[in-house]
């Protein structure tokens, strides 16, 4: 039996108190994603993962087109293995909180995550691949 690969932790959001999109990572070696996300200063706000299939990485910060294409993409709750649908997103309404979700990436290339409907505090979000 063969050993595991997966990439060091990439962070995609850092403290981020504002909204917009994060850091946008290639994805298209990878199979799963297990997002780890911690929210601080009583967070009130969305996060949304992003992905696209484009050859080269869209405008995610840009409303999704035929030529500017991605979509919202769902997310697996650690906690309870519940699907969060891609266009609702996760909110936080004022209790800071650590988070594990996992993202089927597989066939995608690009990815990031987007803060919306933000209020107060701010969050983290890192990556780590793996097949």
């Amino acid at each position: 039996m063969g050993m595991r690969r997966f990439t060091d932790l990439q962070t995609i959001l850092d403290a981020k108190g504002a909204t917009g999109v994060g850091n946008i990572i290639d994805v298209s070696d990878w199979g799963h994603l297990m997002v780890m996300v911690g929210t601080n200063g009583n967070a009130n706000l969305t996060i949304k993962c992003q992905g696209s299939i484009l050859d080269t990485a869209p405008d995610f910060s840009k409303a999704a087109s035929t030529t500017n294409h991605w979509e919202y993409i769902d997310l697996i709750d650690c906690e309870d293995h519940t699907s969060i649908d891609g266009d609702a997103g996760v909110g936080f309404t004022g209790t800071d909180d650590c988070r594990l979700f996992e993202v089927n990436v597989s066939g995608l290339h690009w990815l990031t995550f987007v803060v919306s409907a933000r209020s107060a505090g701010n969050v983290t979000v890192k990556v780590k691949c793996f097949e």
